[in-house]
Parts: structure tokens; sequence; C-alpha cells
């Protein structure tokens, strides 16, 4: 069982910044950390992948303006209980010499109030044991220069695999004791993951803890259509005793990033939660957001509609009407409204395409073809926009295995089918 090893000897539990996409804005944050605060998070940790400055130009300081919000934001941390963590992200172009520009970027930091820092090398070309070697030893002594009075935490280049690989080993062995290895289970985003797999990497390299880094509610790239506001992943629960804690990274979106935050902190804090009854209770948080959480309920190891809202496709009463016809808006704050508006507006064509192939399913016979043509135009109009709701027709998630010393995509990376619009118009326009 891995100790706590987090602020206040507690598990991490910690939101991270780190997808691909615009950086959260300098208030976002402010509204952010506070809010993670009064739910449980103890650490925050910035590493947004397009700040040019944390990982393409990595050398150069951060312009004072931007060193002022990261003083502000390190400092409203602190009095709120959530650590910041600051990092950079020097693996694109990293060569000899380059451990003093590392040392003065996080000791920088430190000037800033930072009590975490972060060294990230995930998502750059990969290596053995010699690449792992000098990863490792870059951390360490930046750990020696910097501080080892300070929290520290790395991404290795190799931070998805089920087995410990050459370069992980090799990355390890040069890393002081305390510093916590971030790993994302057996792939980048992992569909299930147990504390047996945690335990058995962490048993390969010596008996070091792992700190889970959480690819949810994160939809960069080209799972971006899916809106991650659905039930937590299905974690097992010794996932919780077998790692020092968990980062869950979070979409561009600041406000809807929050549904999965929460649910999120409802499993790390009682693995045995009921992960529908904690998504339930979670979104009374957020009035007006339920019928787009419904309709966003998939994920990539269940890219199926909500099963409640299926049952009620499949039976002769009104209640998929119902809920249709109430809308998607009513309650929904501004703010909020306006950050996942693409969704509203494809939740409302999806709904307007059930509503016509109900009608015409319940039509008595003969059917005037006029149902018929609205259903697909309907239909037709629904089925061609990126946002993903009432299941999932097409996404591509980070799904990945190892072969050998590579990554490889895995089948169930590619994520395509029938959501709930299909099979009801299908159904209407066959009958």
């Amino acid at each position: 069982m891995a100790e706590g090893r987090g602020p206040g000897g507690n598990k991490w539990l910690g939101a991270v910044e780190g997808y691909y996409g615009p950086p959260l804005k300098h208030q976002e944050r402010l509204d952010l950390i506070e809010w993670l605060s009064r739910h449980g998070y103890n650490s925050y940790a910035y590493g947004p992948k397009d700040d040019p400055y944390h990982r393409d130009r990595w050398r150069q300081p951060y312009p004072e303006d931007r060193q002022a919000e990261m003083e502000e934001l390190v400092a409203a941390g602190s009095e709120s209980g959530v650590e910041v963590a600051l990092g950079i992200s020097p693996g694109l172009d990293w060569g000899t010499g380059d451990e003093s520009h590392l040392v003065e970027k996080l000791s920088r930091f430190r000037e800033l109030g930072a009590k975490v820092l972060s060294v990230a090398w995930d998502d750059v070309p990969g290596g053995g044991a010699d690449l792992g070697s000098a990863h490792g030893s870059a951390v360490a002594h930046a750990v020696e220069e910097v501080g080892r009075d300070l929290w520290w935490f790395t991404v290795p280049t190799d931070y998805a695999t089920p087995a410990a690989t050459e370069y992980l080993k090799a990355f390890v062995d040069r890393l002081p004791e305390k510093v916590e290895v971030a790993w994302t289970g057996p792939s980048v985003v992992s569909p299930k993951v147990t504390g047996a797999d945690a335990a058995s990497l962490a048993a390969e390299l010596g008996g070091r803890p792992l700190l889970f880094a959480e690819n949810f509610p994160v939809n960069d790239a080209a799972m971006g259509g899916v809106l991650h506001i659905g039930p937590y992943p299905e974690r097992s629960p010794d996932l919780v005793e077998e790692t020092t804690g968990v980062f869950c990274n979070f979409m561009s979106l600041p406000l809807a990033s929050r549904v999965g935050l929460a649910v999120a902190a409802r499993f790390w804090n009682d693995p045995t939660v009921d992960r529908l009854e904690a998504w339930m209770e979670v979104l009374e948080e957020f009035p007006g957001l339920a019928p787009l959480a419904r309709a966003s309920f998939s994920w990539v190891d269940s890219p199926w509609p909500d099963p409640e809202l299926s049952s009620w496709a499949d039976s002769d009463d009104r209640r998929l009407r119902d809920y249709l016809q109430a809308g998607c808006r009513e309650g929904l704050d501004p703010a909020l409204e306006a950050e996942i508006e693409p969704w509203l507006d494809q939740w409302e064509r999806e709904s307007q395409a059930m509503q016509a192939a109900l009608e015409t399913l319940t039509h008595p016979h003969p059917r005037p073809i006029e149902l018929s043509f609205i259903t697909a135009f309907m239909w037709d109009r629904a089925r061609h926009s990126r946002e993903q709701l009432f299941g999932i027709r097409w996404a591509y998630y980070p799904v990945t295995a190892r072969a050998g010393d590579k990554w490889v995509a895995a089948p169930e990376a590619l994520v395509m089918g029938d959501n709930l619009t299909d099979r009801l118009c299908r159904k209407a326009l066959e009958s």
C-alpha cells in the first residue's frame, strides 16, 4: 500500500492543466483554484502544452506580467489549501549543458513562491536506457540545486506502460526517492486500470510507488468532439491504495471540466462510491446541466448513450419525448452556457431529429411521406457535426499499447458507431 506523500502527508488529489489547446486565462485559473479548494483538492499543476514558455521555448524566462500572474496564482492556492505546481517540459530539444537552464527556470518558480515543482518529459521521441538516465539525472540535478525541501514530481517519456521499459528503469534509478513519478496506466488513456497494475509496475521499479495521472476529463485532439461530463471511468478501488494519489488532466473548458473533476474527487476520497449515483449527485451542483450531461454519458470504454435514455427509446411511453421537448438550456449559468454552446446547439439538432423519428413511429399507418422526409432531413443535419452526443459516432482516443520500445495504437482507440438518434431515425425510416 502506498502512503500519502502530498501536502500534509496526504495523498495527492490534483488537477492538471496539461491539455493541447489554448491555455486558461488567469482569472479562470484563480476561479478554478477556489472551486478546487471547496471540493477536497490539495494541488493544481500548471502545464499547458501550448504555452510556449512551458514547452517550445522553455529556456526563455516568462515575461514579467506572466510571472506576476504566477505569483498571484501560487499565493491564492496556498491561501486556500491548494498547492500550485509550476514546471516545464524541456524534452523537445534537451541537450548537453541544459541543466543550467533547467535550474535557472525552476529557481525562479521557487522565488515566485511555488512549493511544488515539476519536470515533464512526456510526448517527445522515446529512447532506451541512455535517454532515461539523461532525463532522470537532469531531474536529480534540479532537485539538488533548487531545493530538496520542496515537493517534486516528474513525467517520464514512458509514462503509459504496463511494464517497466529500459528507459523507465534507468530514469527511476537516477531519481531521488522523494520525486513523484507520474503514470497514466497501461495506456495514454487507460480504459481499464487497477491497483494490481500499479503495484506490478512499482515492484519492477524497485518498489517505487507511482502517482496516477488520469487523462480524464481531458478531450483534446481527435477526441475533442466528446464532452466528458459523464460518470467517472470505472476504476478498481485498490488503485487508490496502490498509488500516491492522482492528478486529473482536464479540458480546455474550465467550467464544464468541474463535473469530471468533481466525480473524480468522489472516487479518490471514497473508492467504494457508486459511480452513477455520485455522478447524479454532482450534477445537482450544476443547475440546468443534467439534460446535456445525460447526452454526454459516453467515454472511450462506454461509447453508448445513457442506458436509461436508451430504455425510454425502446418503450412506447412518452418519457423520451418529454425529455427532449423540455430542452437543454433552462436554468444554465450563462457563463457555462456560453462555454458549451456548440454541444447545446448539437443537442437541439439531435433532439429535433429524434422527435421527428418518434412522430413518424407513432403515427398510424399509412404514414404521410412528409414525415419520412422531415425525419431524413433532420437526421442528415444532426449527423454532420463534430460534437458527439447521445453516444459516440466517431472519436479517436489515445489508447495505446507497448510493442517493444515503441507505442502503438490499440484497436479500441477508434470509437465508431450509431448514437441514439441514428437508431431511432433508422428505425423510423425502415418501418
